[in-house]
């Protein structure tokens, strides 16, 4: 008999057996009053449909009512069900006798949703033998020692789980972030973006009519996947009785990105740098989304690590054992043990902060990225390479903010300095030093919008774009 994963992501139902990869299916649910269909099967009678389909059930699992209740579905549970019963059906007929399920389960979900979800796999038949979160399955292992951060999405989610390997283990240590965006955000925002450059080139917005919103949608991640290997790219829609057309180019549609995963990667990046360097993982499903890798990249001003789809079902069927008690089998697991990397890290592919450059030493920015002033009290200081140093009592040479001594606020408090063409942050205090609100560990690259925080006070770090100092 066989053990199978199940990953429950509603942005991606990913079920794994000792073979590989079976299904990788979406969170789509399509309910007519002659036809039922979950998966990829719904997704484009969905699209057409919109009435008829729901897209977030198991994201909003409860047991409440469906705000449009369906024909034999009345709440999010039982569409989750229904879907459910689909896959455990595929995975029998593909498996045969099977002895029992690992559930994959995404960071940060809720207890109560998580006792529900338990309650669906059992009632859909599912041999539930055990609950694995999905960082630790998906990052097979690490140096020892080093940490790692595993970046993944739900349709309404970002994650960000701190990992770290010793004593033959990987786990858990702490969620740094859960919050907006989630994959429909993003898919929203580049939908937007392409509507708009429509209108800007044709002066007809696709989002006006049904027939033309859902050809955008449709072939959305053909023209992103496109433009964002070329560069540039001419689209049309046919808008009877004119054929509409726009430009897409890879700067515009990466700033668009960057402009929801900015706050999530700002935070993330003084965790990235020094002593305390973490790994990068993205996880598959949020590296499908195009550009998005690239996107984490240039913003952590790192080489990400992207996972294939699938690696935390995968990574769960390698490395969980079963545990004979019914109570241990319903607890969520936050380590496994860490795989032999001597095959590698299981890595599908790696993002640069500038995909068309060679890799440079510590992944820096470009010059043109680089933040040029340090804007505090209505001043702007430069960064130069002699250093900016902020404190009650800074050290000598170079340019120095004075700042009064306050509490929080150290003598020689930190430094800001051009280091090989990349602005740098250096915590030099005894308090802390912030970035983005987060703590900075030592030392953090900058860019242009971060905000540094002193003690009570807050600098912003700017860039020069402009010969009359804009």
């Amino acid at each position: 008999m066989a053990l199978v994963a199940l990953e429950i992501n509603g942005a991606a139902l990913v079920g794994a057996t000792s073979a590989g990869v079976l299904f990788n299916e979406p969170g789509v649910a399509l309910v007519q009053k002659r036809r039922v269909a979950f998966g990829r099967e719904a997704v484009e009678e969905a699209r057409r449909d919109p009435a008829n389909s729901y897209r977030n059930y198991w994201e909003l699992l409860s047991d409440e009512s469906l705000p449009r209740p369906a024909r034999g579905f009345r709440s999010y549970a039982d569409l989750a069900h229904g879907q459910m019963q689909g896959l455990w059906k595929r995975f029998r007929e593909s498996v045969g006798d099977i002895s029992g399920v690992v559930l994959v389960i995404p960071a940060g979900v809720a207890e109560d949703r998580l006792a529900l979800l338990l309650g669906i796999a059992e009632e859909a038949g599912l041999p539930v033998s055990g609950l694995v979160e999905s960082g630790v399955a998906a990052v097979r292992g690490a140096a020892s020692g080093r940490a790692c951060l595993h970046v993944e999405a739900t349709a309404e989610r970002l994650a960000v789980s701190r990992l770290a390997a010793g004593d033959g283990r990987i786990r858990r240590e702490e969620i740094l972030f859960d919050g907006r965006p989630g994959l429909r955000h993003l898919r929203a925002a580049m939908i937007s973006y392409v509507a708009g450059r429509f209108v800007a080139g044709s002066r007809f917005d696709p989002l006006d009519l049904p027939v033309t919103e859902q050809e955008l949608a449709g072939r959305l991640d053909a023209w992103l996947q496109a433009v964002l290997s070329g560069g540039e790219l001419g689209i049309e829609l046919d808008a009877a009785p004119v054929t509409a057309t726009a430009v897409l180019t890879r700067d515009d549609c990466l700033a668009s990105i960057e402009r929801l995963l900015g706050a999530a990667g700002n935070r993330l990046r003084s965790w990235c740098t020094g002593p305390g360097a973490a790994d990068v993982y993205l996880s598959g499903t949020l590296a499908e989304a195009p550009g998005c890798a690239e996107v984490f990249a240039r913003l952590l001003a790192m080489e990400v690590q992207v996972l294939p789809a699938g690696a935390a079902a995968l990574g769960a069927l390698e490395r969980f054992t079963p545990m004979a008690g019914a109570k241990d089998r319903h607890v969520l697991l936050k380590s496994l043990p860490a795989a032999d990397l001597a095959d590698g890290p299981g890595t599908a592919r790696n993002a640069r902060p500038d995909p068309a450059a060679a890799p440079v030493a510590g992944n820096r920015e470009t010059g043109e990225r680089t933040p040029t002033h340090v804007v505090f009290g209505g001043r702007a200081w430069r960064i130069g390479a002699e250093g900016l140093h902020l404190g009650s009592s800074p050290q000598p040479g170079g340019l120095s903010i004075v700042l009064s001594p306050e509490g929080g606020i150290s003598r020689n408090h930190c430094t800001v300095v051009l280091e090989n063409g990349q602005a740098v942050l250096h915590d030099h205090s005894r308090y802390g030093t912030n970035l983005n609100g987060a703590p900075v560990a030592d030392s953090a690259p900058l860019r242009g919008g971060d905000v540094v925080g002193v003690g009570p006070l807050e600098f912003l770090i700017a860039r020069e774009v402009g010969g009359d100092g804009s």
